[in-house]
């Protein structure tokens, strides 16, 4: 996966309305989705800067412009995490866990989800 810049809080909520249909999508389809009360040249712009930054192809149709993500929600969170493992806590998911836990930010439910996807996932290689 080649390099690119983390989104800004809005841009990556239009990126997730994206992923969440069915691509390609248009301008109007993003707006109607999004949980933010924007204007279409607030989502235009935020599509145009997308674009610009490679996270989305952007087609014509006529009049239309269809939009298509260049990189899955999958990559992105896996790209995302690795980094702010690495800027927060070192790289060390050990004190991730002690920070969450420390501020009482996991439940009994929350470490036994963990306790379950470590087990299933143990062994295996990246």
């Amino acid at each position: 996966m080649e390099k690119r810049k983390r989104l800004p809080d809005a841009e990556l909520a239009v990126m997730q309305v994206i992923w969440a249909l069915e691509p390609p999508v248009t301008a109007a389809e993003i707006q109607q989705k999004t949980v933010k009360d924007w204007k279409a040249t607030s989502v235009l712009t935020f599509l145009s800067r997308l674009t610009d930054k490679g996270f989305l192809r952007c087609d014509k149709e006529g009049r239309q412009n269809y939009y298509t993500p260049l990189i899955s929600q999958q990559d992105y969170l896996e790209r995302e995490s690795r980094s702010f493992l690495e800027r927060l806590c070192g790289g060390s998911v050990k004190n991730l866990m002690a920070g969450l836990s420390g501020a009482g930010a996991l439940s009994e439910r929350d470490m036994e989800e963990l306790r379950e996807f470590l087990d299933a996932h143990a062994g295996q290689e990246e």
